[in-house]
């Protein structure tokens, strides 16, 4: 339902898989049957009434025929809607929000948008990252725009690597660089408040006598007890264009820094033609070292041969929801552990050894959203852990090789992951104070969560056992143990590897 370039597309997924697909231009929910179906693509567009006003009201449509769906009709199933938004902050709010009951006990609803989709797109451990790697990641973003959001965050939840864990200086590095890095930045730092407070970041002015305007230290190394650095992303926010000659330089050197720092380019400018004039002014040496750029083109259109255009309206989005099917097997997995070891911990870890299928479905049906998305978080690092134990995406058989060390050290890093996933969701470490009470009655951890303060938001070492005696770090080791059980259900689903 809906007039959007991605109709075409949609309709050629289905009908590949052998499904009957129907397309209705208008948005509306009169005279629609929903009984009829088992999917539902509602799609806004921006020439339906603006961004927020298109969203709003093809939610109105959605709660009109969510009441509609009868799921008894159709052996107990919700329908899956996938649910095509304009704006990125009502995106960040349905993700973040669970459904009304209406809606969420009959309907299953996914919400994106073609931004969101495409900002994943990115492979930026283009050569593994292992714990020995001096290498680290660097992603340029040149413009400070909705997509460069996106991919900067995307990019913040993905990228975490085992070479920290020996050497906390090697930390993911996002650069931002616009005309007014500065201004903008004060609004990711308010919008993203606990991620930035406990990130090091700086912002920086090639033009001025004082270069760096700001150095900012994380929080933790201040107010908290860590001992050791446990957000393993760095950020800095650069005042300038790619025609400053400082920028260019900085790239011209980055890009031979092969053996220091993979480096990804992402030119996001709202401009298409901007940003495909911008990738024809860097210096050379970025073409002939193979570095990858990524041009933000939402309608398409002729692009250089070294540059990958990314952003198009009408392709990029995947019915079969592959991100959705493999974040199902690890809420599987997670939950397992948790009764598993629960009641009666003995300390011997126990966890899946398989995958109820039947169960898996009831389970994710019960998640709550806010609780989805992490799952789908830690769905999307599964490519770059194989990665970084030297597997490639259709090598899930031999995770039953990985040696106990290394699943130990992907336990670490999924940790790491983990925080950064809460820092970018709102939630902070205790403080001192708070820790102090924490130590002192256990069960004032359950109180401060409720508020979005988490006593384990603190490196891997220093976990302590939660109210039952258990480390909390089991869980880390039970999704690490059984990512050959979470890669192969997948594979298994797909008929191939994982991407």
């Amino acid at each position: 339902m809906g007039d959007h370039p991605l109709v075409a597309s949609l309709i050629e997924q289905y009908q590949r898989r052998g499904d009957t697909a129907e397309h209705r231009q208008k948005m509306s929910a009169v005279s629609v049957r929903i009984n009829d179906y088992e999917e539902l693509c509602l799609l806004t567009s921006v020439a339906d009434d603006g961004g927020d006003e298109a969203d709003n009201l093809a939610m109105a449509v959605l709660v009109r025929l969510a009441v509609e769906y009868e799921p008894e009709r159709h052996n107990g199933r919700r329908m899956i809607c996938h649910f095509l938004l304009q704006s990125a902050h009502v995106l960040r709010m349905l993700q973040t929000t669970d459904f009304c009951d209406s809606i969420r006990e009959r309907v299953d609803v996914y919400p994106f948008t073609m931004d969101e989709v495409w900002s994943r797109c990115m492979v930026l451990d283009y050569e593994p990252i292992s714990i020995h790697s001096e290498q680290t990641v660097h992603l340029v973003i040149l413009g400070m725009t909705d997509m460069a959001e996106m991919v900067a965050m995307n990019a913040a939840q993905v990228a975490h690597y085992p070479n920290f864990i020996r050497d906390t200086r090697l930390r993911t590095r996002i650069t931002l660089i616009d005309e007014q890095a500065e201004a903008k930045s004060q609004q990711w730092v308010t919008r993203y408040q606990q991620l930035y407070d406990n990130s090091y970041y700086r912002i920086i002015k090639p033009a001025e006598d004082r270069v760096v305007s700001k150095f900012h230290l994380p929080a933790y190394k201040a107010n908290y007890e860590a001992q050791a650095d446990f957000v393993d992303v760095e950020w800095e926010f650069v005042e300038a264009t790619i025609a400053s000659t400082v920028v260019r330089e900085k790239l011209r050197l980055w890009s031979g820094d092969r053996s220091g720092q993979l480096l990804t380019l992402a030119f996001c400018h709202r401009d298409a033609n901007r940003n495909l004039s911008e990738t024809q002014l860097l210096p050379q040496e970025v073409y002939t070292e193979r570095i990858p750029v990524y041009a933000y083109m939402p309608n398409g259109g002729t692009t250089i041969d070294c540059v990958r255009p990314f952003g198009m309206t009408d392709r990029g989005y995947d019915v079969s929801l592959p991100l959705v099917q493999m974040a199902k097997t690890v809420k599987y997995v997670y939950d397992l552990c948790y009764q598993e070891n629960d009641e009666h911990w003995s300390g011997r870890l126990k966890f899946a050894a398989e995958i109820d299928m039947s169960k898996r479905e009831r389970l994710w049906q019960e998640e709550r959203q806010l609780m989805r998305m992490s799952n789908i978080y830690n769905a999307m690092t599964i490519a770059s852990k194989m990665r970084s134990v030297g597997l490639n995406a259709d090598d899930w058989d031999k995770f039953y090789d990985i040696p106990q060390q290394e699943i130990e050290l992907l336990s670490e890093v999924e940790h790491n992951r983990w925080c950064v996933e809460r820092l970018i969701m709102g939630w902070r470490p205790c403080n001192v104070q708070e820790q102090a009470a924490i130590d002192a009655d256990i069960r004032k951890k359950e109180e401060l969560k409720k508020r979005k303060i988490h006593y384990d938001l603190r490196p891997y070492r220093e976990l302590r056992p939660d109210a039952t005696g258990k480390p909390v770090a089991i869980y880390d080791l039970c999704l690490s143990y059984c990512l050959p059980l979470i890669a192969k259900s997948f594979a298994d689903e797909k008929g191939g590897g994982v991407e």
